[in-house]
């Protein structure tokens, strides 16, 4: 039976502590049990949200064991990169969006150890990310190896929490997408990326997290002030703005 680390002890008794992490730290408390089991064919994987969305696990690569760990876009910054790729309408968009990736960082953000990757995804498109994989030889505790190499600057600039600058999203986004060769779209009145290839909105402008359907929040209703009960649910539709629509350069 594998010895619990006394921090991991504590992590597992703190109320605080996400399901997840209950469920991984007590199959797997030490990096050893997780190397073990992944070197029996068993997966070894947590995904969390907890401040920002990333996986951590542990593979065999050419039969090393290997930790690795994804860390995904922000919400809205994955909608401008789905749309895009929605509206290239080809493979090759994969290609210009890991070209476009770390341009949506903020200047100087440290990307060492990590690279660009796509996932297959079961949605519209695939998944995207910054990969880094460490080999887990020579580490025991969870603590040895989160101390020497810690998630970092990319994880606190894709924290829901972040109190510094962010990744790009909506229209900056659109911004720089475009000038990476991608024909990405944004309204005009509320600036969110916008795709028109949805395949349950075909041929009509749409954000990827409409909860309502295609309807821009920002429309201006030239009946305001005319309706009083009805008045939360106006809404119209969204307007791309019109340099987005131009020939890419």
């Amino acid at each position: 039976m594998t010895e619990v680390p006394p921090e991991i002890t504590e992590y597992l008794n703190s109320p605080h502590t996400l399901p997840e992490w209950v469920h991984f730290y007590s199959a797997f408390p030490t990096v050893t049990a997780a190397v073990r089991a992944a070197s029996k064919g068993g997966t070894v994987e947590v995904f969390t949200s907890e401040n920002t969305a990333y996986v951590q696990r542990v593979i065999l690569i050419e039969g090393k064991p290997v930790i690795e760990t994804v860390i995904y876009p922000t919400v809205q910054a994955r909608d401008a990169l789905v749309a895009a790729f929605l509206n290239h309408g080809t493979k090759a968009a994969e290609t210009l969006i890991l070209d476009a990736l770390p341009h949506l960082l903020p200047a100087g953000t440290d990307l060492t150890g990590y690279e660009c990757i796509t996932e297959p995804g079961e949605g519209l498109a695939p998944r995207y990310g910054f990969r880094r994989r460490i080999s887990a030889d020579g580490f025991h505790t969870w603590r040895d190896y989160d101390e020497l190499h810690p998630i970092g600057d990319l994880y606190d600039v894709l924290s829901w929490h972040s109190s510094g600058s962010t990744i790009a999203e909506g229209a900056a986004a659109v911004a720089i997408l475009r000038a990476h060769g991608l024909p990405a779209v944004a309204c005009q009145a509320c600036g969110e990326s916008l795709t028109n290839r949805h395949p349950a909105w075909p041929g009509t402008w749409v954000n990827l997290t409409e909860e309502y359907g295609p309807r821009c929040d920002s429309f201006e209703d030239p009946y305001s002030g005319l309706h009083q009960l009805d008045e939360a649910g106006i809404g119209g539709p969204h307007i791309p703005a019109p340099a987005d629509l131009e020939p890419l350069p």
